[in-house]
């Protein structure tokens, strides 16, 4: 077992698939390793579709496909996750399962019910917003169109570029919403007001 909790240590390949309404894309590492599972069976690289509604992952893509590096849409990102019977791991790199590399993580906890979160856009930050327990709604809205996610796996979670309002809602009893953000607090980077976010967003 040794030798295997050390492959799966060095094991960074794995794909991440994307997907928003019905235009799909994946976005690989761009180091490309095989991942291995806890009972030791090499799994082959692939590339796991995951839907927003979140139907059934679909058969592995037959190879590598690349995402344009200037797409930066709101999407759906499942995130490795190693299963074990004493405990499931799911971890995240920043530049690697993330368009950005992460600099400040924070996490919302103790809210009540039917309390609302968010309610702000930011000029520059990219966000990954994660249910790491209960469940809760996200809703973007990038000036034009508003999208809403629903969060209840603690492996997925939504990426929010720049320049899009969020909000916050449903929060379930015990939920924590964990954010992993691409730059520390700037207060002036953030867009408090929507009339403000729509002039500056040409929405």
């Amino acid at each position: 077992m040794g030798a295997v909790r050390s492959e799966l240590e060095t094991a960074r390949g794995e794909a991440v698939g994307l997907r928003v309404g019905d235009r799909s894309e994946v976005r690989l590492h761009r180091r490309s390793l095989r991942a291995i599972d806890v009972i030791g069976s090499p799994v082959a690289d692939h590339a796991a579709w995951l839907a927003v509604d979140t139907e059934p992952p679909g058969p592995p893509a037959a190879g590598p496909v690349l995402v344009r590096a200037d797409r930066r849409d709101p999407c759906l990102i499942e995130l490795p996750r190693i299963t074990d019977a004493r405990g499931n791991l799911t971890f995240v790199e920043g530049g690697a399962h993330l368009p950005f590399d992460i600099r400040r993580v924070y996490y919302l906890y103790d809210v009540p019910g039917g309390e609302a979160r968010g309610g702000h856009a930011h000029r520059q930050l990219e966000a990954l917003i994660i249910a790491a327990s209960g469940s809760f709604e996200v809703v973007l809205d990038d000036g034009g169109q508003r999208r809403s996610f629903f969060l209840n796996r603690s492996w997925h979670g939504v990426y929010v570029p720049a320049m899009t309002w969020r909000e916050l809602h449903d929060f379930s009893s015990g939920s924590v919403c964990l954010v992993l953000a691409s730059r520390p607090y700037e207060e002036d980077d953030y867009i408090r007001d929507y009339d403000t976010f729509r002039r500056e967003s040409g929405g």
